[in-house]
């Protein structure tokens, strides 16, 4: 792998980075010897020395903030440079928990680094640097232990799906429902998808994730199809970041739907605004990919991201749902109201039906009812319940 990169060659008193500046990879020492310095109260202070074999610079390998230290050759020196771009490559390829565990400590290296003795200023104590220690070692042992307690949730079915009707606002009826991960883990119990998502998108984990997502929902579709009395009913699917910027995507849910007979028009797939400005290259192509196979789009929690009005231009959306921040208080004000009824009229106008969220209670399914919503979803019409609940809850109306 060194070969692949190239050289470069300090000469004693030559500085290699000073403090501040746009750091964009590490340094690993082939030959010679640097030393790290720091500025205290306009006096250099020696932090130490480096020789062949060591390396220096690792933090900018995953953040992209200035450097913290200053470091210039003692002696002719002779640096392989490590990039970033190498790096992320190289992680791309490895095993969720090693990469999550490296970017993890490199993460934290900034904050547990040692401080030389003696020195004043803004540096920590020796017993807030133990405690600093203490605490990042319980949260990577938390993390690494979510890790791997979601590759074998994976393979021991303790992931679940709930599913939330949707409803027709006019004439109450079930429309569709929206799959929402839950995780049934042995010692912590049902845990919410915020609770472990967030780490899953960081490890990677998220587009095996979304692809079991994908492929329960669509073996549940027949039996949750069942509950509706709607022309043309779904089910509504969420993506990720991650799992947008992974150029198979399209392919993945092809390959599902084809594995269960599903009807493509029957699955829509939501994603919120941040999503499609995480990635908005890859996204215009594979939604391309996906309405040509027939499934819909969903703008998810519409008003709370960016530029909500560019992305209803630009992609292939077909439903808009509102978030339940501007639907809760839809009745408390005049300007609530414009809101909600503004965006109804844009999404009517942009020929896209359109989802309000949080619906509690009858007083406001009434009000979008007046404002022309066309669906609801919220506690008043059903909490997200598995498919054994739904399917019992129903037999016995």
């Amino acid at each position: 792998m060194l070969d692949e990169l190239n050289r470069e060659i300090y000469t004693g008193g030559q500085m290699i980075f000073q403090d501040g500046d746009e750091g964009d990879c590490a340094y690993l020492i082939e030959e010679g010897v640097v030393e790290i310095f720091i500025m205290n109260q306009g006096k250099e202070c020696n932090i130490g020395q480096m020789g062949r074999g060591e390396m220096f610079g690792e933090v900018s390998l995953i953040d992209y903030r200035q450097r913290t230290a200053s470091v210039r050759a003692i002696e002719r020196t002779v640096l392989v440079p490590i990039t970033r771009e190498l790096v992320e490559k190289l992680l791309e390829r490895s095993d969720p928990i090693l990469r999550h565990f490296l970017l993890i400590i490199l993460d934290r290296f900034r904050i547990n680094k040692g401080i030389p003795t003696g020195m004043s200023g803004n540096f920590e104590s020796a017993a807030q640097h133990a405690n600093r220690r203490s605490v990042l070692k319980g949260e990577v042992t938390q993390k690494v232990s979510l890790v791997h307690g979601m590759n074998r949730a994976l393979t021991r079915d303790e992931f679940q799906l709930h599913y939330q009707p949707i409803c027709e606002l006019s004439g109450g009826r079930i429309a569709g429902f929206e799959a929402l991960i839950r995780w049934n883990h042995p010692i912590d119990g049902l845990m919410q998808p915020m609770d472990f998502l967030w780490l899953a998108e960081q490890t990677g984990q998220i587009r095996e994730i979304g692809l079991w997502t994908l492929e329960r929902a669509c073996n549940d579709w027949p039996m949750l199809k069942k509950l509706t009395e709607y022309e043309t009913p779904f089910i509504s699917v969420n993506l990720s970041a991650t799992q947008l910027a992974n150029e198979t995507l399209a392919d993945d849910v092809r390959s599902i739907l084809l594995s269960h007979s599903m009807n493509p028009a029957e699955m829509k797939l939501e994603l919120t605004e941040t999503v499609m400005v995480s990635h908005p290259e890859i996204a215009q192509q594979i939604f391309k990919r996906l309405m040509e196979m027939g499934s819909s789009l969903a703008l998810d929690d519409y008003g709370t991201g960016h530029s909500g009005l560019g992305h209803l231009q630009k992609y292939p959306i077909s439903t808009l749902k509102i978030d339940r921040v501007f639907i809760a208080p839809v009745l408390e004000s005049a300007q609530n109201e414009q809101i909600v009824r503004s965006s109804i009229d844009l999404a009517h106008t942009l020929d896209m039906d359109v989802v309000a969220e949080g619906v509690e209670n009858a007083e406001v399914k009434d009000k979008l009812l007046e404002l022309e919503c066309d669906f609801g979803q919220g506690w008043y019409f059903g909490r997200p319940s598995t498919l054994e609940d739904l399917m019992t809850r129903y037999s016995r109306n």
